[in-house]
């Protein structure tokens, strides 16, 4: 009976050995699985970290773009009104000329003229006044093949010099815009550096 309980204390501890090897391996395999997964979501922890951070600088850069862009767009037009309001305001102050500065600019564009043809001179509405002034009329007295006209251009300071029914318009905004298409890129190239 010694034998057979020696025996049974033999199987048992046989099976407990087996079984603790069995648990023990399973709990290394069950270890070894959340380690495996515990890098795993350390990885992709570590991945969605760097994809925000991207996600983050790049949304800075945009903002960042975009804020000068709206900057410089914003300088432009000021620039661009600053130009415009320059041309403006030559023409503003031509059509303030007396008539001594009307007479010389008006005698310039006379003495171009052909002598040989017949000129019409009609003058614009708003420097009807200025061919009534002494120095404009001695002006025109000195040119005999040029007549004044009784017709005005409308809203306009300035005149128009007619022959064999061409317009030669001196009409201060028309010489101003002419000027202006002329000059705007060379002020532009100034008044647009990157660096002011």
């Amino acid at each position: 009976m010694k034998d057979l309980q020696a025996l049974s204390t033999q199987i048992l501890a046989k099976t407990k050995q087996e079984g603790q090897a069995k648990l023990d391996e399973y709990e290394k395999v069950a270890n070894d699985k959340m380690e495996e997964q515990r890098q795993k979501l350390v990885e992709s922890q570590k991945n969605r970290e760097a994809s925000i951070a991207r996600q983050m600088k790049n949304d800075y850069e945009r903002e960042a773009q975009t804020l000068a862009n709206t900057q410089r767009n914003t300088v432009l037009a000021k620039k661009q009104s600053l130009l415009n309001s320059v041309f403006t305001e030559a023409t503003n102050k031509m059509a303030q000329w007396d008539g001594e500065q009307f007479s010389v600019f008006l005698n310039g564009v006379l003495s171009q003229l052909d002598a040989n043809s017949q000129w019409t001179l009609v003058s614009g509405e708003k420097s009807t006044d200025l061919f009534k002034t002494n120095q404009v009329q001695s002006v025109v007295n000195d040119y005999s093949f040029v007549t004044v006209s009784n017709d005005v251009v409308k809203q306009k300071a300035g005149f128009i010099v007619q022959q064999g029914g061409i317009d030669y318009n001196f009409c201060f905004d028309v010489l101003v815009a002419e000027l202006k298409k002329e000059f705007s890129p060379q002020l532009a190239t100034l008044a647009f550096k990157s660096n002011e």
